[in-house]
């Protein structure tokens, strides 16, 4: 049985796990890593389960946004050799090579910098983020290309797309600029970049995160809860 649930407030979906016992009243608890729990007696129907979640729901989001303040910030970059850094999911390491030349290539388990000063971190630093831009241009537009066959009829004509760093945000849809995407991004799971996609992709026909949303979401991606899960996980 199912036991994962959701419910939208606003413009906000608030996902949660539903646990079942011998107990009399319902409670809802949220946890330090943003999770939402109800415990709930087992005869209470689902629809009133997700009727009390949603008149909680600001209480929730105040909660999560309490502990979002807690969880751990992502350690600052020194781009220097042997450092980690991730794309599309997966980790490779800083190879750092005094050259004439200045470029960036992916090759087995690193990433390559050329650069005439190695020891200079401020040009290593642009020469890594120059290279996932470009990364990202090139992987964003196949990837939209795929979620607009996964929209094919629904759309007139496939939006706009362009690259803007967001601070909270992956992905951002309006009608007059179409989609935005964080840069940021390029270092997830191809999966989740297909997701953010397609999600601002479905606002183009309704741009909202209303009931109609959801089920237009739900039709062209079945797993999408599975992908935002994946995603609100991953410490880039």
């Amino acid at each position: 049985m199912n036991n994962r649930h959701a419910v939208t407030s606003g413009d906000v979906q608030i996902e949660f796990r539903l646990r079942r016992s011998n107990r009399q009243t319902l409670a809802i608890t949220v946890y330090p890593d943003l999770a939402v729990e109800v415990a709930a007696p087992r005869k209470i129907a689902l629809d009133l389960v997700k009727s009390k979640v949603q008149k909680r729901a600001r209480w929730i989001q105040r909660q999560q946004s309490f502990f979002r303040d807690f969880l751990p910030l992502p350690p600052p970059r020194l781009y220097v050799s042997g450092e980690t850094h991730r794309y599309l999911g997966r980790q490779y390491r800083l190879k750092i090579i005094e050259s004439k030349r200045s470029e960036v290539k992916l090759r087995g388990r690193f990433i390559w910098v050329h650069t005439p000063d190695k020891g200079n971190r401020v040009r290593v630093r642009k020469l890594v983020e120059s290279w996932y831009l470009i990364c990202a241009k090139d992987r964003f537009a196949r990837s939209l290309a795929e979620s607009v066959v996964r929209l094919r009829g629904r759309l007139s004509a496939p939006p706009k797309m362009q690259i803007r760093r967001m601070p909270k945000r992956w992905g951002s849809w309006t009608r007059r600029s179409g989609i935005w995407v964080n840069p940021e991004l390029v270092k997830a799971p191809a999966t989740c970049i297909e997701y953010v996609l397609t999600h601002e992709l479905c606002h183009a026909v309704h741009g909202h995160h209303g009931k109609a949303f959801y089920e237009l979401l739900q039709q062209v991606m079945p797993d999408w809860k599975e992908r935002k899960a994946r995603l609100e996980h991953i410490f880039i």
